[in-house]
């Protein structure tokens, strides 16, 4: 599918998370030949190239498909990556095979996250704010820290469409990764950055894009603190342990996803504790502990 002029998303089968099961491939290339003599040219605000593709995230049985949309395009090619998670980089050593002088372009924790799986692929660290300008498109990279603490986005600029890697979904809402640096405070305050950006398209990196980006933020925001709230209601009536936190919050979910939901209670029992909202005396180490039992569901 095409949205903006030059910009194709192109859905790849992926190791990812349910209920999705492709990452999608985002691309900006050359609408005019008189693009293709634009060399490569990177300094501290802006890259300048021929082609972009973001998230080649695809797994081992579309490698081949990768290769062949890699061969396709400029050799000046930038890899824009919005965070280090397999189903956002597994297809990197494809690209690798079809475009030897491809460079990496991602948060410096991202980069460091990957290390060895860049598959000596030349690499640059960025941060928000940096500019790209790839064959007549304009986008700019947005600091977008919630779902990991290196998470990047990317807004084109003249149609205000954000490539919005993780942060938004196609479908439910997204996790936040506590073990890569990701916490709810960050995830909150970079949805109320990308809601004050003004989108008027989001797409996201798994699931189709989102032609109401504003309605879909604020959702975001709605239904975080919705979420908090019954967690903290669970906790005052007196649950301490993250199965009982999870039954409690989590009791119209199928029980099937209530380990998937514990992933929610600790980064929002994180966020209540940040904001100094947990009621006196809750054992804060004795929940963290039993985090770390196995739920056992049928």
């Amino acid at each position: 599918q095409e949205y903006p002029p030059g910009v194709l998303v192109i859905p790849m089968l992926s190791r990812t998370l349910k209920p999705f099961c492709k990452t999608n491939l985002v691309i900006s290339a050359p609408t005019s030949s008189r693009f293709l003599d634009a060399d490569v040219n990177i300094n501290d605000s802006t890259f300048t190239g021929q082609a972009l593709i973001v998230d080649p995230g695809c797994s081992v049985p579309a490698y081949n498909e990768l290769v062949a949309i890699v061969r396709l395009l400029p050799k000046k090619l930038f890899v824009f990556l919005t965070h280090h998670h397999l189903d956002h980089t597994e297809g990197l050593p494809a690209v690798k095979q079809a475009n030897s002088g491809a460079i990496v372009i991602a948060h410096e924790k991202t980069l460091k996250r990957i290390g060895p799986a860049l598959y000596g692929i030349k690499y640059v660290s960025v941060t928000g704010g940096t500019k790209l300008l790839i064959s007549g498109q304009r986008f700019e990279i947005i600091a977008a820290p919630g779902h990991t603490d290196g998470h990047l986005c990317l807004f084109h600029l003249e149609t205000r469409t954000l490539v919005a890697g993780d942060h938004c979904v196609g479908e439910g809402s997204s996790i936040v990764d506590g073990n890569s640096g990701g916490n709810l405070h960050d995830y909150m305050n970079t949805s109320h950055r990308l809601l004050e950006l003004a989108p008027k398209v989001v797409v996201p990196m798994h699931g189709r894009p989102n032609l109401l980006p504003l309605q879909l933020l604020k959702g975001y925001i709605k239904h975080r603190q919705s979420r908090e709230a019954t967690i903290l209601k669970a906790i005052e009536a007196g649950a301490t342990s993250a199965f009982a936190i999870v039954s409690s919050a989590y009791k119209q979910t199928n029980i099937l996803l209530w380990p998937a939901a514990l992933i929610n209670v600790k980064v929002h029992v994180d966020h209540l504790q940040r904001q100094q909202k947990l009621p006196q005396g809750f054992p804060v180490e004795k929940f963290k502990r039993s985090c770390g039992l196995a739920f056992k569901v049928r």
